[in-house]
């Protein structure tokens, strides 16, 4: 498979606790970014615009995964292969330099994270409500609410009702409009489980890789929205840290 057609994985919560991702520059710092995918040729990561800490197109700079998995951190000599501006922050998609070489050397639990169609979802924040409509085949239209969203996925939230109306590989259309945003999204998705809470249901939707339309314009949007996710979460992240460094350095005193 050639690096700069890297497929892309979904990252899950469990993955995302079990395995952290630095980049590290040439001096030996760390870059302020954001993991946004992983694949078997490299990462795609996000960081703000305003950042100082990041590297440009063409430079050489090593990954670090840590992971319980792991006794030791695995160091990936790695390229940043394109750097993108966006109106949420800047993306970067970096390849690793011998991926064969480095795939043979990995342990079968930390391998798997890389051989799995994953890729980074996120959620809504707490004050966005974003509602879903979904059309299927009969033409019942079925409305809910956002639970997590990712390139190759959609997770919602629908009552447990209107959940007898679906069934699990149904294909149907999906309908909604992110937060920050104008623009009315439509996909073809298929059901791929349901799972009943209370009165409400849980409804996963897989995208469909053949799409009518402009799937370009939705992918993009998609895309935009969870990488401005993922930078407000690094942000929030690092702010708690820095709160909690001061009221440790506070303690000491």
């Amino acid at each position: 498979m050639s690096q700069d057609r890297r497929l892309t994985y979904r990252v899950t919560p469990t993955i995302e606790r079990d395995v952290a991702v630095d980049v590290v520059l040439a001096d030996g710092s760390l870059a302020d970014m954001s993991l946004i995918d992983i694949s078997a040729g490299g990462v795609g990561m996000a960081s703000p615009s305003d950042s100082d800490r990041c590297p440009k197109a063409g430079e050489n700079i090593t990954l670090r995964f840590r992971s319980k998995r792991l006794l030791n951190p695995l160091e990936i000599p790695s390229q940043v292969r394109h750097v993108k501006n966006t109106e949420q922050g800047i993306h970067y998609g970096i390849a690793f330099d011998d991926w064969a070489g480095i795939r043979s050397h990995l342990a079968p639990k930390l391998r798997s994270l890389f051989n799995e169609r994953e890729a980074v979802r996120v959620e809504p924040r707490p004050d966005e409500e974003v509602a879903i409509n979904i059309h299927g085949a009969s033409g019942d239209d079925i409305e809910g609410w956002l639970r997590d969203i990712s390139v190759l996925g959609v997770g919602m939230w629908i009552t447990a009702e209107d959940h007898l109306a679906l069934e699990g590989g149904q294909s149907v259309q999906v309908q909604f409009k992110l937060p920050r945003s104008e623009k009315a999204l439509t996909l073809e998705a298929q059901i791929r489980y349901q799972q009943v809470v209370g009165d409400r249901a849980r409804l996963g939707l897989q995208i469909v890789n053949d799409q009518p339309g402009r799937w370009n314009g939705v992918h993009r949007e998609i895309t935009q929205y969870v990488m401005s996710r993922q930078i407000e979460i690094a942000r929030i992240d690092a702010e708690r840290k820095r709160a909690m460094s001061v009221s440790q350095e506070h303690e000491t005193d």
